[in-house]
This record gives C-alpha cells, sequence and structure tokens, in this order.
C-alpha cells in the first residue's frame, strides 16, 4: 500500500525520484520510485545500524550481484543497486499487487486452483533464482506478491545478509520461523531443498489460511518445525500429498522443483493459468487493481498551492554532504522553478512512538473518546445503580405506617437524596452522548478507511442518524452494521464477523433509548402515600405508583445496556485496530 512520505524522508536516490512510502522489513524502508524513463520500482534502503556495519554491507553487495542476474517470468528482477552509497539501497521491479500474506489475510484462502497456479509460478521463479546459484532462504507470504500475470518472488537471497549479521539474527528468525526448513532453523548448510520445504508451507498457507507449523512463540515453532509432524489438516486433497512431501524432515526426500512443476501444473484448470484468463478470484483482483490505482496516485503532483507542500525532505546528495543541487534552469541561467512538494503525511503520535518501543501496536484513532466512553459508561451505570439501590431500601418501608412528621422527614430526606442523584444522572448521560457521538464518529471514518466507498450515508450520519425523529430507530444500527462488517477481521473472505454482539448491543440501547425520558424524572415525585388517624395522631404508609415502578425498571435496564456497550466497544475497537495495523 503506497502512503505518502513524510518529513526527513529522502526523495532521491541514484537516478530514481521517490514518491510514496510502500513498507518496511527487516533491511530497511521501501519506497516507491520512478526511474528517468518512467518505469516504476521498489527502492529498498538498507537501515543505519546495518548499513554501518562493514561486515553486512561486504556480504549484502554480494548477494545483490547475485540477485542482479535472477530473471525469469515470475521473479520481480532487481534492475539496480549501490550498496557503496550512504545509505546502501536496491531497486527491483514493481509489482502492484498485494502480499501473498496479506491478500489470505484479508480474504481468506485461495481456491484450489489458484493455489496450483500459484505453486507453478512459485516453482518456476525458484529455478530460476536457483539456476544463478542464489538460496531464497526466506520465502514466505509477506515475500510473495500476487500480480494479475502470476505472482512474483521478491527479497531472494537478501536474507543471507541479515543472517550474517549477529544483530538482525533474531529479527530475521522472528519473521520466518514458521516457513523455514529444519536445517536452516538449525543452523546447518542450506540448499534449493530449503526452499522447497518453505514452498510447501507457503502453499499450505495459501491453501489454509494458516502455517502447517502453527503460531506461538519463535522457540515453540522452531521446535515444531524440526521435531513434530505439520497439520495439514483443511488442505485439499489434491495439494495435501504434494506439500507433505515437500514438509519431509529429511531434504533428499523432497521433490525437486521439475517435479512440483509437473504436479501443479496438471492441477490447476486448463485455461486458469497466467496469461490464459484471471487466475485469481475477482475480490484479489479487485485488490490488485486498487493497488495499481494507489501507485498512480502517489505520482501525480499535487495541486498547486496544496497547504504543506514546505516540509524538509532530503536528497542522497545531501545526506553525502554533497550540498543542494541546481536545477537544470538555474545552471542555464534562466530562472528557477521548483516542482511542486508532495503533500506531507502528519507525523506520527508521540503516544505511538511510545507504544512502538514497547512492542505494542499504533493507537486506534479513536482512542481516546474509546476511553471517555468507557468512563461515562461507568459513571452512568454507577448512578443507575445508586439509583436503584436507593429505591429499594425505600421499597422496604412501603405499607408501614409512620407517625406523619416521621414520614415527611423521611419524604425530605428521600427527596433532596433523589434530586443530587438526578443531577448526577443527568450531567452524565449528557457527557455519555457526547462522547459517544464522538466515538460513534471516528469509528465510522476509521470504516471508511478499510472498506473505500462501501458504507451508507455520509460519516456525518454517525452524529446525525441519532437526532433524526423516528429515523433514529433504525439509521444508527444500519451505520453499525455497515462498520461493523468493514471492520470484521481478515481472512473471512469478505463475510462479516459473528454479529451477536453487534444485534445484543442496540437491542438494550434501543430499549434504553425508548425509555430515556424515565432518566430525567425525579422518581420521588411519584411516590403516594395512605393515611390512618389513630387517636388523635395521624400515621402515613408510602405506596409506590406505576410510574414509579417504570422508573425503577428503566434504571434495572441501564446495568445490562452499560455493560453490552462497554463489551461491544471493545471489540469492534480491536477489530479496527488489528485491521488498520
Amino acid at each position: 500500500m503506497a502512503n505518502p512520505l513524510r518529513d526527513g524522508d529522502l526523495t532521491q536516490l541514484g537516478p530514481y525520484r521517490l514518491h510514496a512510502r510502500l513498507g518496511e522489513g527487516g533491511m530497511g524502508q521501501v519506497y516507491l520510485g520512478r526511474s528517468p524513463g518512467g518505469r516504476l520500482v521498489a527502492v529498498k534502503v538498507v537501515r543505519p545500524q546495518l548499513a554501518d556495519d562493514a561486515h553486512f554491507r561486504r556480504r549484502f553487495a554480494a548477494e545483490v550481484d547475485a540477485a542482479r542476474k535472477v530473471g525469469g517470468f515470475y521473479t520481480a528482477q532487481v534492475v539496480d543497486a549501490d550498496t557503496d552509497a550512504s545509505p546502501p539501497w536496491l531497486a527491483s521491479a514493481y509489482i502492484p499487487g498485494p502480499s501473498l500474506h496479506q491478500a489470505v489475510q484479508e480474504h481468506g484462502p485461495l481456491p484450489p486452483e489458484s493455489v496450483a497456479v500459484l505453486g507453478a509460478g512459485l516453482a518456476e521463479g525458484l529455478a530460476a533464482v536457483h539456476a544463478c546459484e542464489v538460496v531464497h532462504r526466506d520465502l514466505k507470504p509477506a515475500n510473495v506478491i500476487l500480480a494479475e500475470d502470476g505472482p512474483r518472488l521478491i527479497d531472494f537471497g537478501i536474507a543471507r545478509a541479515l543472517d550474517a549479521t549477529s544483530h538482525t539474527q533474531t529479527s530475521a528468525v522472528l519473521g520466518t520461523a514458521a516457513y523455514m526448513s529444519p536445517e536452516q532453523a538449525a543452523g546447518q548448510q542450506v540448499g534449493p531443498a530449503s526452499d522447497v520445504f518453505s514452498l510447501g508451507c507457503v502453499l499450505a498457507y495459501a491453501a489454509t489460511g494458516r502455517s502447517p507449523f502453527g503460531e506461538g512463540p519463535v522457540h515453540a515453532v522452531v521446535f515444531r518445525v524440526v521435531h513434530t509432524e505439520p497439520d495439514l489438516s483443511g488442505l485439499p486433497a489434491p495439494l495435501a500429498g504434494l506439500v507433505a512431501a515437500c514438509l519431509a524432515k529429511d531434504p533428499a526426500a523432497r521433490p525437486s522443483l521439475e517435479q512440483m512443476l509437473a504436479h501443479l501444473t496438471a492441477l490447476a484448470s486448463p485455461g486458469g493459468g497466467p496469461g490464459q484468463g484471471s487466475w485469481l478470484p475477482e475480490a484479489f483482483t479487485q485488490v490488485i487493481a486498487q493497488r495499481r490505482t494507489l501507485a498512480l496516485t502517489a505520482l501525480q503532483p499535487p495541486a498547486a498551492g496544496a497547504p504543506g507542500g514546505g516540509g524538509s525532505r532530503t536528497t542522497a546528495a545531501s545526506m553525502d554532504g554533497g550540498g543542494s543541487r541546481p536545477t537544470a534552469a538555474s545552471r542555464d541561467g534562466g530562472s528557477r522553478t521548483t516542482a511542486p512538494s508532495p503533500p506531507r503525511a502528519p507525523q506520527p503520535l508521540l503516544a505511538d512512538e511510545r507504544r512502538r518501543m514497547r512492542g505494542a501496536g499504533p493507537l486506534h484513532p479513536a482512542a481516546a473518546y474509546q476511553i471517555a466512553v468507557y468512563v461515562m459508561l461507568a459513571l452512568f451505570g454507577l448512578i443507575s445503580v445508586s439509583i436503584v439501590v436507593h429505591q429499594l431500601n425505600l421499597f422496604e418501608d412501603m405499607g408501614r405506617m409512620l407517625p406523619e412528621d416521621d414520614y415527611w422527614d423521611a419524604d425530605d430526606d428521600a427527596e433532596e437524596l433523589s434530586l443530587v442523584m438526578l443531577v448526577a444522572q443527568v450531567v452524565s448521560g449528557l457527557g455519555l452522548a457526547l462522547c459517544w457521538l464522538l466515538w460513534f464518529h471516528r469509528v465510522r471514518v476509521a470504516a471508511e478507511r478499510l472498506a473505500p466507498g462501501r458504507l451508507r450515508y455520509r460519516p456525518a450520519m454517525a452524529v446525525l442518524g441519532w437526532f433524526i425523529p423516528i429515523g433514529n430507530l433504525w439509521l444508527p444500527k444500519q451505520i453499525a452494521d455497515d462498520v461493523w462488517h468493514a471492520s470484521s477481521p481478515p481472512g473471512r473472505g469478505g463475510a462479516m464477523a459473528p454479529a451477536g454482539l453487534l444485534h445484543a448491543w442496540w437491542a438494550l440501547w434501543l430499549a434504553t433509548l425508548l425509555s430515556w425520558p424515565f432518566f430525567w424524572l425525579d422518581w420521588t415525585e411519584f411516590l403516594s402515600s395512605t393515611s390512618e388517624e389513630v387517636g388523635e395522631e395521624t400515621y402515613r404508609a408510602l405506596v409506590f405508583t406505576d410510574w414509579v415502578w417504570a422508573i425503577l425498571a428503566a434504571h434495572v435496564l441501564a446495568v445490562p445496556a452499560v455493560v453490552v456497550t462497554a463489551w461491544y466497544v471493545r471489540r469492534l475497537s480491536a477489530m479496527q485496530a488489528d485491521k488498520l495495523a
């Protein structure tokens, strides 16, 4: 996914103009660049702590030289590199498509025919890599790009340079433990058969949506890779035998790439391979088209006068101490014309930086409002419980005759306490309504980022919909349904996550909304009494009217409504945070 450049980002590396951020890996930041001739490239910049390691530089240069020799239809070819630059970088052909990991997470496993085409393409790509005496060493779903005309292998051979650098070994293992071969996990010499093992893991992931060796702590995953049999449950029968053979512990027992290619080609449906029509389901091809559009959009210059164009960005020349470069116009003595700078992306929040340092993910866009909703829900629920307890305490005295003076003294005390609770209820209710509207609007905006153009109504309706008479009985629910669907966990094939919690929240919320007027009434005003003359003294007894019982029921109902609403807010926020991350 192409994201805008940030302040301080490079804008030029070698002959390539950098236009957007594509992502970040173990080696460094990846940018979307364009060559002088207009070709799109993915430019990977080595992170400073690696660039300062002389041993890494030597190994990196050797691996890049080998990788540049690799061709073939199913590899993203390395087209340029400068391993002596500061910082070192390499450029490969840009493939406008999602990684296999992203695609499966968002849309679920591939059908068997697509897995067969995927495997055949990757087997052919690995054969081209091995023909240049290069071993991929880091074949995993994140290093497979899905394109319209077939899959592409990326980052082949580079993992060896990372493995040779002591302070990166841990991060390298973290990223690949579930897909590395037993011999690689044991630190032994690896060859082409190691990539065959990893290819079997990738095919299992593509067909089932999970690694055959599961998840969990790295040491536990590595133990399973080396010592236990893979979990191939759910793998389609035509693929199970081949994948099981690929995952043999003994490298010599694994099939060759030629054998795999023959088997997978036979499994692919006729006319379903790359170049012979779409080899992917429609949902995947739409993502590829969207990626292409976003990449082209990132290359478009912003409109003149666009705000935020004055940020400080760095070229490789300025980093090397070469000073600023004159434009062609200034060298010719003409007037200088400076191309408008791309709009600056906002800097990450300091809170996000602190969370990243602790290993936590970024904050949800509505995190502050979420906390405010929790606080106001707790306060509103606590006041409702207090009112119920107060009413039940008076209920114990119902029917008990008291001297008239004692009765009115008790009635005055009840009215004073009830008035204090009523004011607290009104204040907390208004605060809850405000925090709720702010939170609901923010999650609606976040849902638009997850499913652009696919949600009903404008984001403003997340606020206005609650104030439309009669319409507020269903409009907020329709908005909530769309937000829940857009925020549903990936890997469900586009299906909506189980929505029982959503429906329970709405049922309780709707009941509370309809009984809302009862929360603003002083219930002691609806108490009644009976009197009885005993001698010369009058006795009175408390009587609960139907209105008092209705107000009591409304406050009792508020308690489960508060609990379920807090649960709903937590679940929806967690789903959105995971998907946005």
